[in-house]
């Protein structure tokens, strides 16, 4: 299968978003991503590494290649959840409904409870990061459920959203 990265617009006017598609061919031609890349042709430089448990250490995101003032797209249709410092990292957070997206480090003038559409453009990466350091852009996507005792995380490869899938209806 060969990938591509193809530039298209976006909901916002005049502007334009990258979102990753598998050429398909014949039958595959209904191939396409769920969710858009942040920024614009990424390449990834740190892979997803999940820890053993919850409690230990691990990536729990990838890291793109980004400068500090590259705009920040919203991969998904959300709301803004968070924006500002955690631990002296600047950080963004969009909740999809049962995921939420952070990104680091990032900044925008939107507040907590902002709309945003994919591919809208949040904001953009820079600002305070042990992590990044002005090179890349961390995405965590994460999963969030209530249980009888509290909350449970599960933390979620971002590339899983924006590889393109077909989805196929079984009959009864």
């Amino acid at each position: 299968m060969n990938w591509a990265l193809l530039r298209v617009p976006s909901a916002s006017a005049g502007e334009e978003v990258f979102t990753a598609v598998t050429l398909c061919a014949g039958r595959q031609a209904a191939c396409r991503a769920v969710w858009l890349w942040p920024v614009g042709q990424p390449a990834v430089i740190a892979d997803f590494d999940p820890p053993d448990r919850p409690w230990l250490s691990g990536h729990r995101g990838v890291d793109l290649q980004a400068s500090d003032g590259d705009e920040l797209y919203a991969p998904a249709d959300g709301i803004i959840s968070f924006a500002g410092s955690v631990g002296g990292k600047s950080v963004v957070s969009v909740n999809h409904g049962d995921l939420v997206s952070t990104f680091e480090p990032a900044h925008t003038e939107g507040v907590a409870g902002t709309a945003v559409r994919r591919g809208d453009v949040i904001g953009e990466v820079g600002g305070a990061s042990d992590h990044c350091d002005g090179r890349c852009l961390h995405w965590g996507v994460r999963r969030v459920r209530l249980q009888n005792e509290g909350t449970a995380t599960t933390y979620l490869d971002p590339l899983a959203r924006v590889r393109p899938m077909r989805i196929g209806l079984k009959p009864d």
